[in-house]
């Protein structure tokens, strides 16, 4: 399937809340009300029958992880560094994944083992006190919040199932939230000094999974600090539509957009269920975002004309499910035919660092 050169031509910008000032957005809070999810309840009616449940163990306190480029843009992966970096990494990405996949499937058939499934790995977690202990280098605090915001939402999915008691609930949230609060001093300890990571979209990865968390422990001001992630995000997009930081990644910058866009988007749903217009913020900018990098699966010349190289995304000229998963919410909300075709082509699978599938 061919899609337009440039998306944005057949794509209007709906910059219907323009009113929203730039200057006020890092002011607004989420309402007194409890925190919600953009997921509720299952989209099916409870069911009955079994569910393969698969044996994890707790995930460790202390987190020791390295990054695995070999070029100071990060845009280059070292073969070797990477496969450690994978085979470290596989108890973190199998319990996301297998909370994840039954989290999903609660909510599209309602099966109430699948959600009982999900609340017995996080209660293992909660016990252990997995996450929160030491961090072996930045990049190990990324596995944090990457994992963190992951199992925080395959939680919100389940969470209104019944399955889990009052204890399980409040040990769960207990836990998350601290987990989550410890993300937030790493991340704005960053920004604070502007590092690339305090900036870049490893700042908004942190702001979901500190937005997820803080909904599963109605935690109001950890809530905020995670909205506050995603203003910074949308100020920083330029009036083309691009991410510096994410251009400056060479090869990688249009992958890095869409990578980008995950948890910028989930971020902004997470915050208009809970009071907060923030599709609206910067004027609406972050539709520019989706645009540009979405024409850039069409045709991805203007990325390697801005980062100055050719660019790997689409890889293999063929679009994947995380390169737009993160859309399906979005087009929902604002409804646009040449999205939807582009979406359409693919396979849509559950994507790890998301939580596994977006609102539907």
């Amino acid at each position: 399937m061919r899609f337009p050169r440039v998306l944005a031509a057949s794509i209007v910008l709906p910059l219907l809340f323009a009113a929203v000032q730039a200057q006020s957005e890092n002011a607004l809070k989420s309402s007194a009300a409890p925190l919600k999810s953009p997921w509720g309840a299952a989209k099916s009616a409870p069911s009955g029958g079994k569910y393969d449940c698969p044996a994890t163990s707790a995930l460790p306190h202390d987190i020791a992880a390295a990054d695995y480029y070999s070029d100071a843009k990060h845009s280059i992966i070292d073969p070797a560094r990477y496969a450690a970096y994978n085979a470290a990494q596989e108890l973190y990405r199998s319990q996301m994944v297998a909370a994840e996949d039954a989290a999903d499937l609660y909510q599209k058939t309602g099966k109430l083992a699948a959600a009982h499934c999900v609340v017995q790995m996080l209660k293992q977690d909660a016990v252990a006190d997995s996450m929160t202990g030491s961090m072996s280098t930045n990049q190990a605090y990324y596995v944090q919040n990457w994992t963190l915001g992951a199992l925080a939402i395959s939680y919100l999915k389940v969470q209104k199932s019944g399955v889990m008691n009052a204890g399980d609930n409040a040990a769960i949230a207990t836990w998350m939230v601290k987990a989550g609060r410890q993300v937030e001093d790493y991340f704005e300890a960053r920004r604070e000094k502007k590092t690339v990571d305090g900036r870049n979209n490893h700042l908004y990865w942190a702001g979901y999974a500190a937005m997820a968390a803080a909904v599963v422990g109605n935690d109001h001001p950890l809530f905020d600090w995670g909205a506050s992630t995603y203003y910074d995000g949308v100020h920083f997009i330029e009036p083309d539509g691009t991410l510096p930081l994410e251009i400056a990644r060479g090869q990688r910058a249009l992958h890095y957009h869409l990578f980008a866009l995950g948890p910028l988007v989930m971020m902004a749903e997470l915050g208009e269920d809970n009071g907060l217009p923030m599709y609206a913020a910067n004027n609406g900018a972050l539709h520019l975002l989706v645009n540009r990098a979405l024409s850039g699966l069409g045709n991805n010349t203007y990325f390697t004309s801005k980062a100055g190289t050719k660019q790997d995304t689409p890889e293999g000229g063929k679009i994947k499910s995380n390169d737009v998963l993160w859309a399906v919410p979005y087009v929902k909300r604002f409804p646009n035919s040449a999205i939807s075709a582009m979406i359409n082509s693919v396979q849509l699978k559950g994507w790890d660092y998301l939580g596994g599938m977006p609102p539907q």
